[in-house]
């Protein structure tokens, strides 16, 4: 039931308050996009949001990507379950802005509304717009070999229990992804989605495809993923991020706070080097009486590690500077714990005489090393 008062004071804040209520309480039906009243409180509300993270990625991806793949004079992106087109959109506009390249971008989803939406107006010189309507992931008549780039965003989310069929469908996908393409998985922030998502970045791991993972993971995790040893745990972003005023109006109605991209994503490659091992604080970062703490992962485990005040100093001062998704260099870890790990989780306090270097931002660039004067 809609909340009365949001109805009652703006017909697009009670659309989006029913949205996210159905999208957390997973009650969603698949037709959604089909009406027109939710697919429009979609688009200008979480189509936003989706384009933002696109933008951010796809400005990711000309950092960690392979060189080679933006040399071409021509890309293909394929956008499976594209819904009204917002997330390929935003990948697509960073990579036009980089270079002078033109893009061919295929969208992919069951509603056919929402494709019509994707595609309406939103041409651009070196950008063209095909569509395949499709229910994923069974129907794979859209398949073909060439793509440069693969994006899914927020399926796994509506799709619980389809996990191993989106599993076996990107496995396929990946096999013609062409040397130096990528393979792009995002989805929300919460538990579930999260971990939906870690499990289907293992299984693709475990199948030994033509692909290794570029981020966030440090060191091109080929593991196990830390986060999923313990039920309660999962791994997101949480980067700053700048709306519109109709948005924050919106999300004021609604009770959300927008104040950030809030995300799980996985990056694969044919081609670009994995990120260096590191220590990436995957939490934020804490402070008590007496010290700074966080949870890092190094790509195999994950430490709890503190930072005395005692210890704090001219060495250590970056630690107490540090936020989410940021790295470190990594020191050998199990030579600092202070304890055996345990459950695939040590604990180390950082020592006085050990500098903390702080090596990149969330999103791959490194530190400027006069940032830290």
């Amino acid at each position: 039931m809609k909340n009365r008062k949001t109805s009652a004071i703006d017909p697009l804040a009670a659309e989006v308050s029913s949205l996210s209520r159905r999208f957390a309480e997973r009650s969603l039906d698949s037709s959604y996009m089909d009406r027109t009243e939710s697919r429009e409180a979609y688009g200008v509300y979480y189509g936003e949001v989706s384009h933002s993270k696109g933008v951010a990625l796809g400005e990711e991806i000309l950092r960690r990507g392979d060189s080679s793949l933006f040399r071409k004079d021509h890309l293909r992106i394929l956008d499976l379950g594209a819904g009204t087109g917002d997330f390929g959109l935003g990948v697509a506009e960073s990579l036009l802005a980089a270079h002078p390249f033109s893009l061919s971008l295929h969208f992919v989803d069951r509603s056919k509304e929402a494709l019509e939406a994707a595609v309406s107006g939103r041409g651009h010189s070196r950008l063209s717009l095909t569509v395949s309507q499709a229910t994923l992931p069974k129907d794979r008549s859209y398949l073909s070999d060439g793509y440069d780039i693969v994006t899914m965003a927020n399926c796994l989310a509506e799709n619980e229990s389809q996990l191993d069929g989106f599993a076996d469908l990107l496995g396929e996908m990946a096999r013609s992804i062409l040397p130096g393409g990528l393979l792009l998985l995002v989805e929300p922030a919460d538990r579930r989605s999260s971990r939906a998502l870690l499990t289907l970045g293992d299984d693709l791991i475990s199948r030994h495809l033509p692909l290794h993972l570029l981020a966030p993971c440090p060191g091109g995790r080929t593991l196990p993923c830390p986060a999923l040893r313990r039920s309660e745990d999962w791994c997101h972003e949480d980067r700053p991020a700048v709306f519109s005023e109709g948005l924050l109006k919106t999300a004021k109605l609604v009770g959300h706070v927008k104040d950030s991209l809030k995300m799980t994503y996985l990056l694969f490659g044919r081609g670009g080097a994995p990120p260096p091992p590191s220590l990436r604080l995957v939490s934020p970062l804490h402070r008590e009486k007496g010290l700074f703490f966080g949870d890092f992962c190094d790509g195999n485990l994950w430490w709890r590690i503190r930072l005395l005040t005692r210890n704090r100093g001219d060495l250590t001062r970056a630690f107490t500077r540090l936020h989410r998704g940021e790295s470190v260099a990594e020191g050998e870890p199990s030579s600092l714990a202070s304890s055996p790990p345990l459950e695939g989780r040590g604990s180390i306090d950082w020592p006085r005489e050990r500098p903390v270097i702080r090596l990149s931002h969330p999103d791959g660039r490194p530190f400027d090393p006069m940032d830290e004067s």
